[in-house]
């Protein structure tokens, strides 16, 4: 019997493995992992990919006997908890100085209730306060419930009006990325267009972060992510 320790991590990294892509809501999660309580939203119904003996009767019985079926899932499991530790640790470190080096001053916010807004409206809930790298607040109050904020795997944005762009783009999910230089009325509406994997298309016009600067930040963190082994088996 397989013995799953109920991290979660599996379900935040359904990239790593071409046969779970498709469980993939665009930042590399999967579309039924509940983030509050790091379960399975339809545990009982789930696919039969994420049951690992159904899996292996169905696709890899004639590829391993059960036993090493079991070992390839738990030396994945030890393969994710490694890069959520101490990987994640050395990626944070990495960022912190590439940030300050580009930008020219180190990265962070200690504003309570900023901090708090910027979890829980531009990041979506999706992410604790030690993942995160720097708050650019658009807000009016600057409170943090608009602007951009960058994590340790992603880039998050919520623009000022309520009706407008808000997304997460994780670094590892960024095919490319491309400055549109435009106007409108005289007004420069230059953006940062990242053009996503899955053929999704994002637009950060920020005007309080020099988009050329974020650019090469965020392809030093896509950087990070490529050199990450797949899962395969």
């Amino acid at each position: 019997m397989f013995i799953c320790s109920r991290c979660g991590l599996c379900c935040t990294m359904v990239t790593r493995n071409d046969i779970y892509k498709y469980l993939n809501r665009g930042d590399g999660v999967c579309i039924y992992f509940n983030c509050a309580t790091k379960l399975c939203s339809i545990y009982k119904e789930r696919p039969i990919i994420c049951r690992v003996d159904d899996a292996y009767e169905q696709y890899f019985r004639n590829e391993f006997t059960l036993q090493e079926y079991y070992e390839e899932n738990y030396k994945a499991c030890e393969k994710f908890k490694k890069m959520d530790g101490v990987k994640m640790s050395n990626i944070k470190a990495a960022l912190q100085a590439k940030f300050e080096g580009i930008f020219g001053f180190a990265p962070g916010d200690d504003y309570a209730p900023r901090v708090r807004n910027a979890l829980e409206i531009i990041c979506q809930g999706k992410y604790r306060e030690a993942d995160l790298l720097d708050i650019t607040d658009t807000s009016i109050m600057s409170n943090g419930k608009s602007g951009l904020v960058l994590t340790l795997d992603s880039v998050c944005v919520k623009d000022s009006g309520n009706s407008t762009s808000k997304f997460i783009a994780r670094y590892e999910d960024i095919d490319y990325m491309h400055m549109n230089e435009d106007s409108f009325l005289g007004v420069d509406i230059t953006a940062l267009e990242l053009n996503m994997k899955y053929g999704t298309t994002y637009r950060i016009s920020i005007d309080k972060i020099n988009k050329d600067k974020l650019m090469e930040f965020i392809n030093y963190a896509i950087s990070l992510y490529e050199n990450d082994e797949k899962l395969e088996w």
